[in-house]
């Protein structure tokens, strides 16, 4: 008997709107904290990011991030056994900047006797999660069994990573991670650092001057992935508060490897606390082996 699976992820994953409406993914929202006790929903949506970048640049003090309430998650859990779901996928934000994936864990087990559950910490964020989604959906399409999606699911979040050039380094002063001289100096040079994850934490990976060189050095990461992975790679790119910055990457990826699929991400409130307005992003997910 076929099984009836379900994908759950958090709202840092910044689904596209094909992928959010897909009938079997269901999210569940982290929330930013500002300092004055008002609350906002983490979202991929254009009109509340620009809301919320514009905000964050007036805010002397950088909000704070929530994971989602396990009552939401447990609600969510029993509409899915009500639903007549068998198994469940819950694709997380990494386990080293936030709760959630612990606590899917924990809810998860509860309903052990109801539900075959995978939970998988992505290590990661966003660009990557989107396409740890689609890959799921596909290989459950495929008919493969629920070991089977769960196994290529752990391997294919291991093996992954997202880069993030920093769209505003007083952001990284507010947060306690950069002094403020220093961010005047990077301001003056036109320093992007350039972030990724390292074990799951987010950490600078190289500093370059100038917005068009991160471009650039997008597109060589894209290239040192392929030698890495000869069987190929999944490539997907996201942006902070400048969707029109967005195109300049896509046509350089575009350029560089034709026909290459590419996924898109709005980075929404929980990431872009961290990093900014103007963000750029790269997710980068290896195809499986051929002898996987």
């Amino acid at each position: 008997m076929l099984m009836k699976a379900a994908v759950i992820v958090d709202s840092t994953a910044y689904l596209s709107e094909a992928l959010a409406q897909h009938p079997d993914v269901y999210q569940v929202a982290l929330s930013v904290n500002f300092s004055d006790g008002s609350v906002m929903k983490d979202t991929s949506d254009l009109q509340l990011l620009n809301e919320f970048y514009t905000r964050l640049k007036s805010e002397s003090q950088l909000p704070t991030t929530s994971q989602p309430q396990p009552g939401d998650y447990l609600a969510l859990l029993d509409q899915l056994v009500a639903a007549g779901y068998d198994t469940v996928y819950a694709i997380h934000l990494s386990s080293e900047i936030s709760g959630t994936y612990q606590t899917a864990r924990m809810l998860l087990s509860e309903y052990e006797d109801k539900l075959h559950a995978y939970a998988v910490d992505s290590g990661s964020s966003c660009m990557v999660m989107e396409i740890l989604v689609k890959e799921t959906l596909d290989w459950i399409d495929q008919g493969l069994s629920a070991e089977q999606v769960g196994r290529r699911l752990e391997w294919s979040a291991r093996h992954s990573d997202v880069y993030l050039m920093v769209g505003d380094l007083n952001n990284l002063v507010k947060g306690g991670r950069l002094s403020a001289s220093s961010a005047i100096l990077g301001n003056i040079l036109q320093i992007r650092p350039l972030l990724h994850f390292e074990e799951g934490k987010i950490a600078v990976t190289e500093k370059i001057r100038t917005t068009k060189k991160v471009y650039r050095r997008m597109v060589e990461l894209v290239a040192e992935w392929q030698t890495r992975y000869p069987q190929g790679v999944h490539v997907g790119i996201g942006q902070a508060g400048a969707p029109e910055d967005l195109k300049v990457l896509d046509e350089m990826m575009k350029d560089a490897y034709p026909g290459m699929p590419l996924s898109y991400t709005n980075i929404g409130p929980v990431i872009g606390t961290h990093t900014g307005d103007g963000t750029k992003g790269l997710g980068i997910v290896p195809k499986l082996p051929a002898d996987f």
